[in-house]
């Protein structure tokens, strides 16, 4: 039994082994022929490689179609022709680069090229053939920003108006155990008021053309004529706030209290008396209630100096206008004329710097300097008088301004001023300014455009006190 077993597993392992020969008899035939046809293709492809090769060979080089020029400046005027035909050809009428040099090596030969016109050495311009110039970055002269911005209080709003209010008048107290119910009438009678005046923010603006070419060629131009232009701005605005002179109206008289454009200057005031009278003093007021715009024009009040610039009494053959008799007690009273309740520490001076040396300049009998307090190292040439911070301010008006000979009395002088400022004066700004660059608003240029809008207004008048130093013509 176990023989037939063995015998009939013997043969099944025949079988197999016959038929895996079979298969690799099969399989190595089978990778002869696709061997055989994959080199016959190989033969074929490198016949055609090599049968292209041959025809490319035999054509014939054509013969140029553009004509070949002398210079690179015909071939660059070529290729710019044939571009503006092009581009009237096309019917666009509007706008269209054109396209100069092929590339930085014909750029160069060109450059080269029209060099050598006028000096066959070809060297270049320059100061002088073959020189250079060395250029020192550009910068702008110092202005005189607006000294107001140091001492005035300032606010912002996104109006196009502002009003100020005031408390007036009093609420009527009064002695006794009995309550004090006055109202109109009475040993004091209660006057409590109140006054507003409304402001219309000024508009400062400016546009300017600047040429591109000009912007390439200067280092740092576009930022020194944008940090001039802002200190354009300080300068045009700190004229306005004291001397209101800076606009005109059509018929060529100037518009008071900035009514059309400018500022409310703090000359423009009402409080100076018509006639000078050598060390009066004028007192405050409020001006009118109200949103008109002669509204809130209050009165400040005016010392006047003991004796008039130029005088016959102080100045005779010293020429018109040209000396100053300000003396140490005009000083003196100035500051007392302020009620005593602004003496603050804020307390300072505005003075015209002409007005500062003549007081800086004032010697006793015997020759010797009067004021010698603020002169220190630390504190320059500005200091202090009698105590209280000197503010420089070249747009409050000029004491000595020569006019016209004639006997008469200029009353339209202050050179000085002082008080608490934070309570006296008040600048208006909108909360932002408007700067602008505009490319190519014309052909070659950028156009710059600065605006801002602003309003100031003296607040409380008793804070502050003028001094006017009026001139007579002798």
């Amino acid at each position: 039994m176990s023989d037939k077993i063995i015998e009939k597993l013997d043969a099944i392992e025949l079988a197999q082994v016959e038929a895996a020969e079979a298969v690799k008899t099969e399989v190595d035939a089978k990778l002869a022929e696709a061997q055989k046809a994959f080199e016959e293709k190989a033969v074929t492809f490198e016949e055609k490689v090599a049968s292209l090769e041959a025809k490319v060979a035999s054509i014939k080089e054509a013969t140029p179609l553009i004509k070949t020029y002398k210079t690179i400046a015909q071939e660059v005027n070529r290729s710019v022709k044939e571009q503006l035909k092009g581009f009237y050809e096309s019917g666009m009428k509007v706008e269209k680069e054109l396209k100069m040099f092929e590339s930085v090596g014909q750029y160069d030969a060109y450059v080269k090229e029209a060099s050598s016109i006028g000096n066959p050495a070809g060297v270049g311009g320059g100061a002088g053939v073959g020189g250079r110039t060395a250029y020192d970055p550009v910068f702008f002269a110092l202005r005189l920003a607006n000294p107001m911005r140091g001492v005035s209080r300032s606010v912002a709003t996104d109006g196009a108006t502002y009003q100020f209010r005031a408390k007036t008048g009093n609420t009527g107290a009064w002695w006794g155990y009995a309550i004090n119910n006055n109202t109109s009438s009475g040993a004091n009678p209660n006057t409590l008021d109140t006054n507003i005046w409304q402001l219309t923010l000024q508009d400062l603006n400016v546009q300017f053309p600047i040429r591109t070419a000009a912007l390439d060629d200067i280092d740092g131009l576009e930022s020194n004529v944008v940090a001039d232009m802002l200190l354009e701005f300080s300068q045009q605005e700190g004229l306005s706030m004291i001397q209101n002179n800076d606009q005109v109206a059509v018929d060529g008289a100037n518009t008071p209290y900035g009514g059309s454009d400018g500022l409310r200057g703090l000359n423009q005031y009402a409080g100076a008396a018509g006639t000078y009278a050598g060390g009066q003093t004028t007192t405050a007021a409020f001006g009118t209630t109200g949103t008109g715009s002669s509204s809130g024009l209050h009165s400040l009040a005016t010392y006047d100096q003991l004796i008039p610039n130029g005088s016959n009494n102080a100045g005779a053959g010293n020429g018109v206008g040209l000396f100053n008799n300000v003396s140490y007690k005009d000083i003196v009273n100035f500051i007392y004329a302020l009620p005593q309740q602004y003496w603050t520490p804020t307390a300072k001076f505005l003075i015209n710097p002409l007005m500062l040396a003549a007081i800086r300049g004032l010697v006793d009998d015997n020759g010797r300097p009067i004021y010698i307090d603020g002169l220190s190292r630390d504190d320059g040439i500005v200091g202090t008088l009698l105590g209280f911070d000197v503010v420089v301010n070249k747009y409050v008006s000029n004491p000595l301004i020569p006019t016209t000979p004639s006997p008469s009395v200029d009353t339209n002088a202050f050179p000085m001023y002082f008080g608490d400022w934070n309570r006296g004066h008040t600048i208006v700004d909108r909360l932002n300014m408007v700067m602008r660059r505009y490319d190519q608003t014309q052909p070659g240029y950028i156009t710059f455009y600065g605006e801002k809008r602003l309003a100031t207004s003296v607040v409380d008048p008793f804070s502050l006190v003028r001094y006017r130093s009026a001139q007579y013509l002798d």
